[in-house]
């Protein structure tokens, strides 16, 4: 088994106690997985692994500014605002579009964590567009609740 990505929602009292590390994030229940493809999807979003620009960056959140170090990882965050931003870039293309934002051959080469050798064209695209499913839903369902969301990989 490999590093899975991680998200949860928590409101603004819970995350101002895991920012001030009076509560661990691993106490909390995962809600979404992204499985090993965390880092493609970001990839995807952001032509880049790391602190990708807003609304795509905060689709999962691997940006510094939104970072807290747990115990036992380094943890991600976005606040309600945020959230409403990645929903709306996440809603703002079809899934069509969505895959059309990448090239099987290029994201093999580009050496991401999730894909090697043995991946499969048809596999990664199944499993990107239910990741990107997921997402929306997760997104719409959390930016209706106002509340936060916790984003980390082990």
């Amino acid at each position: 088994m490999g590093l899975c990505g991680y998200y949860y929602y928590i409101d603004e009292p819970g995350m101002r106690e895991i920012k001030a590390g009076d509560e661990s994030v691993f106490t909390m229940p995962m809600l979404l997985s992204l499985d090993e493809y965390w880092e493609v999807i970001h990839y995807i979003f952001c032509k880049k692994t790391r602190n990708g620009p807003s609304p795509w960056g905060y689709i999962v959140p691997l940006r510094i500014e939104n970072e807290i170090r747990d115990a036992l990882a380094t943890v991600y965050f976005i606040y309600p605002e945020q959230v409403r931003m990645a929903k709306e870039a996440l809603f703002s293309i079809t899934e069509e579009e969505f895959v059309a934002m990448y090239d099987f051959k290029q994201l093999k080469k580009s050496g991401l964590y999730g894909i090697n050798w043995r991946t499969k064209k048809d596999k990664l695209d199944k499993d990107l567009l239910l990741n990107f499913r997921a997402l929306q839903t997760f997104f719409n369902k959390v930016s209706q609740s106002d509340d936060c969301i916790i984003f980390y990989v082990v």
